[in-house]
């Protein structure tokens, strides 16, 4: 009988969690999401820190701003003994959501980032700041769980990034990514939701 009354309340917890995608259009999140990544053995790190407010403008297509904090660090030595770089970023995106199960779907996003920042290179004790600007194209895939009609989990990874860097006094550097670490916020990025 306790397995039975259990059974009953675990299916019902779980039906009246259900999420379905066309009872979201015209609803409003807001979402926190933190990335971090290294390569070379730890020797590069890089962090994100991105807010981001969004509405559903169809029961499954997303359109949204984050602004918030990039940051790299950089102990190679391959262009100085440390570089360092701090930027406050500004991200328009558009996200499609598929369902693969009731409160499991999987989504692509893109994301047009622009950032203001500095650079410090420190070398042989002499120490180098420099402001720049950058603006790119981010492509990325994601999971995202659904607790219930009001709150969600979500992880995803850049797949293909363009970025331009323009120091303020030298010339733009242009990169392109495809990979699972690409895209100005490297790593695996995790985010909490919040539906309203």
């Amino acid at each position: 009988m306790k397995k039975l009354l259990l059974s009953i309340i675990a299916l019902a917890f779980i039906g009246g969690t259900a999420v379905h995608a066309q009872g979201f259009k015209g609803k409003w999140f807001i979402m926190g999401e933190a990335g971090y990544g290294t390569q070379s053995d730890g020797n590069v790190k890089n962090y994100s820190v991105l807010p981001v407010v969004g509405t559903f403008v169809a029961p499954t297509t997303v359109v949204g701003l984050g602004v918030g904090y990039l940051g790299s660090e950089d102990k190679t030595g391959v262009l100085a003994d440390v570089v360092k770089s701090n930027a406050f970023i500004a991200q328009p995106l558009v996200r499609k959501y598929w369902g693969v199960a009731d409160n499991f779907f999987i989504f692509g996003q893109a994301a047009v980032p622009v950032t203001f920042g500095k650079g410090t290179t420190e070398d042989n004790g002499t120490k180098v700041e420099q402001k720049f600007t950058g603006y790119g194209i981010q492509l990325s895939p994601g999971i995202d769980y659904f607790l219930s009609s009001k709150f969600s989990i979500e992880a995803s990874f850049g797949l293909a990034g363009w970025t331009a860097v323009k120091p303020k006094d030298g010339e733009t550097s242009n990169d392109f990514n495809i990979g699972i670490n690409s895209g100005f916020q490297n790593g695996l990025k995790f985010g909490l939701k919040y539906i309203f």
